[in-house]
């Protein structure tokens, strides 16, 4: 059952030199690689919400934070700095 969970997870991680990527969380393939973090978090928020996915927003320095809706993430997203 876990492993059911793990696929319904869009995660959003930095990837040093490639810069934001997204991902399902259940896979090592990279979906598309972004500038910003704002402009990868809109794409999650479009792609999760077509798919009914969670989403799991990382920081630059590996801690994250998972969120109830795709929504929540963007509105975080859109208020805080570049360099979470």
């Amino acid at each position: 059952m876990a492993e059911k969970e793990m696929k319904d997870v869009h995660e959003l991680l930095y990837v040093a030199e490639k810069g934001w990527a997204v991902k399902r969380q259940s896979s090592e393939k990279v979906i598309k690689y972004f500038k910003t973090k704002v402009e990868a978090t809109e794409y999650i928020v479009k792609i999760s919400g077509n798919l009914g996915t969670k989403v799991v927003i990382h920081l630059k320095n590996g801690k994250y934070q998972k969120f109830e809706s795709a929504v929540r993430a963007l509105s975080y997203a859109k208020t805080s700095s570049e360099e979470e």
